[in-house]
C-alpha cells in the first residue's frame, strides 16, 4: 500500500513539474494575430455567417457518424462468432443511413 501511495505521489510531482517547466519555457506572444480568432483562412470582417456553407457542416456530421461506425467495426472484429447477428444489424443500419443520404441528395458534392 505504501508503494502505491509513493508511486501516486511521484506521478503527481512529475506531472506538476512538467506543467511548470512547460509554462516557464513556452513563448508568450500576445500580438494581434496570436489573440485574434482564426477563421480557416477567411478574413473575419463582416458577417461570419455568410462565409460558411451548411453543406460542409453536413459532410462533417456524416463523416463523424461513419467514423464512429468504423470504430464499432473494430470491436466486432475481435469478438466471437455469437456477435455475427449484431454485425449484420450494424451493416444494415450503415447501408440504410447511406441510402437515406443518397435519397435526400446529401451525397452531391456541388455547392
Amino acid at each position: 500500500m505504501l508503494v502505491l501511495i509513493m508511486v501516486l505521489l511521484f506521478t503527481l510531482v512529475l506531472l506538476l513539474a512538467f506543467y511548470v517547466i512547460n509554462f516557464v519555457l513556452s513563448i508568450k506572444d500576445m500580438g494581434k494575430n496570436k489573440i485574434s480568432a482564426f477563421e480557416c483562412g477567411f478574413v473575419s470582417v463582416g458577417k461570419i455567417q455568410n462565409s460558411f456553407s451548411i453543406h460542409f457542416f453536413i459532410m462533417m456530421l456524416m463523416f463523424v457518424i461513419f467514423d464512429l461506425e468504423i470504430v464499432m467495426f473494430l470491436g466486432i472484429l475481435v469478438s466471437d462468432l455469437s456477435s455475427y447477428v449484431s454485425f449484420l444489424l450494424l451493416i444494415f443500419f450503415i447501408l440504410g443511413g447511406f441510402y437515406m443520404e443518397w435519397w435526400y441528395g446529401k451525397l452531391v458534392w456541388v455547392i
